[in-house]
């Protein structure tokens, strides 16, 4: 099957975005940078670099799916591999975070909430808690993954009966995603966690994978300028936030679609192994900027400071990602050879 170039390119986009912002962010509640300096470098009043970010992510999580399951779908295979990829880095990375925040601290318990009761260790074992915790739930998230990981789940859950409507008629799928997802407005559940938005995301990308992975050559005469107006636009455009962020992400997907032949005729090895790497990149970045970022606060001297931190986490969290992806390639292999047997 031919490799979808762009669906690289954006994948590697969104993670720098997400990775840029959770630093500036943290060095913000770090107190070393007020607000009104930190918000220029990741949002304006029609856009936020994070949330196009996972924007994108969900659309390409679809997309991808949607292209590399085609015509030959086998519903038992597809859930034992992908939840056996998603599960096992996460709880590779979820012990080995466990292990130090326990020999940092000197205690096992004293980093989750005291209202856990034991049983919702359950949420931990599906990958869903800290999906659960941001809805007011009280579990054992260390963090990993964050919400993002257990709405995806939920998503990979659905997807075969999502791809069952899709097949049985794309238009009529489609009408009827966008109608509830308007429907819907104005979410009141916070956008950040609505399963709906994230799940319409989700939708637009099956479309574009199992439909069409390229756009007419006019609509960059539209997609193209609404980037750069979602980007530098001086106004603020009269409509919900989450709305600026659907449009601003499907232009921008549309926008870097163009690109596919240039990219097509390169070897960009580059693109490609971080693209491969993309889910360990996700698990891991959290940690590396917890525990670096408030490290780094008493050599910082101004915004060159802050582009060299970012360049050194951006080499620890691809040096933990490959670590990650070692141990869990061989614990899959291991697994896949005893179910084989």
């Amino acid at each position: 099957m031919k490799r979808i170039r762009y669906f690289d390119l954006l994948r590697c986009i969104s993670f720098c975005f997400i990775i840029f912002y959770h630093m500036i962010s943290q060095l913000y509640f770090s107190r070393l940078f007020p607000l009104d300096k930190v918000l220029p470098f990741y949002e304006n009043d029609n856009m936020n670099i994070a949330m196009l970010g996972v924007a994108v992510f969900f659309i390409l999580s679809g997309a991808g799916l949607a292209y590399s399951t085609g015509e030959n779908f086998d519903i038992r295979r597809f859930y034992k591999k992908r939840f056996i990829r998603i599960l096992i880095p996460f709880y590779i990375t979820y012990i080995s975070y466990f292990i130090y925040k326990a020999g940092t601290t000197g205690s096992f318990t004293s980093f989750f909430p005291p209202e856990t009761s034991a049983w919702k260790i359950i949420f931990t074992f599906f990958g869903m808690d800290e999906w659960i915790s941001q809805h007011g739930i009280h579990t054992f998230s260390l963090g990993i993954g964050e919400w993002f990981l257990g709405a995806l789940i939920i998503l990979y859950l659905l997807f075969p009966l999502l791809r069952f409507l899709m097949k049985k008629n794309p238009c009529l799928f489609f009408i009827g995603s966008t109608c509830i997802y308007l429907l819907y407005y104005p979410f009141h559940t916070p956008v950040h966690v609505n399963l709906l938005i994230k799940g319409y995301d989700f939708v637009l990308g099956m479309l574009l994978g199992y439909t069409n992975h390229k756009f007419r050559p006019q609509w960059a005469f539209l997609s193209v300028p609404l980037v750069i107006f979602f980007f530098v636009s001086p106004f603020r455009l009269g409509i919900h936030y989450e709305l600026k962020v659907e449009i601003l992400a499907v232009a921008f997907c549309i926008s870097i679609s163009y690109l596919e032949p240039i990219l097509q005729k390169k070897e960009l090895k580059l693109l490609d192994l971080l693209s491969r790497y993309s889910y360990e990149i996700f698990l891991v970045h959290h940690i590396i900027i917890y525990i670096l970022t408030p490290a780094s606060i008493p050599y910082l001297r101004g915004s060159w400071s802050v582009s060299i931190l970012f360049a050194v986490e951006l080499v620890f969290i691809a040096f933990f990602a490959f670590i990650l992806k070692w141990i869990s390639g061989r614990c899959i292999a291991f697994l896949s050879r005893r179910t084989a047997t």
